[in-house]
């Protein structure tokens, strides 16, 4: 719905890439953590670390961008009258 009124939210354009890039780090460290409740392997702080770490900067930029595109002051712009 976004998307519809709101250009930083068309597909093509980063926000949803860092959806994406977002949610196959977070696969990533599901199935981690999968495998370490199954016994498969010990869970290691550094790996966690190592896993967090490889889409911790997306994540931080996204927010911070997605909080500026949902601001108040921009949503006007788009859906005001």
């Amino acid at each position: 719905m976004l998307a519809k009124k709101m250009p930083a939210f068309r597909e093509e354009l980063a926000l949803l890439t860092q959806h994406k890039q977002i949610h196959q780090g977070l696969d990533h460290f599901q199935a981690y953590l999968e495998r370490c409740a199954t016994g498969e392997q010990e869970l290691r702080l550094t790996e966690v670390k190592d896993l967090m770490d490889a889409f911790g900067g997306v994540l931080w930029t996204h927010l911070s961008e997605e909080v500026e595109q949902l601001g108040a002051e921009n949503m006007r712009k788009y859906w005001s009258k």
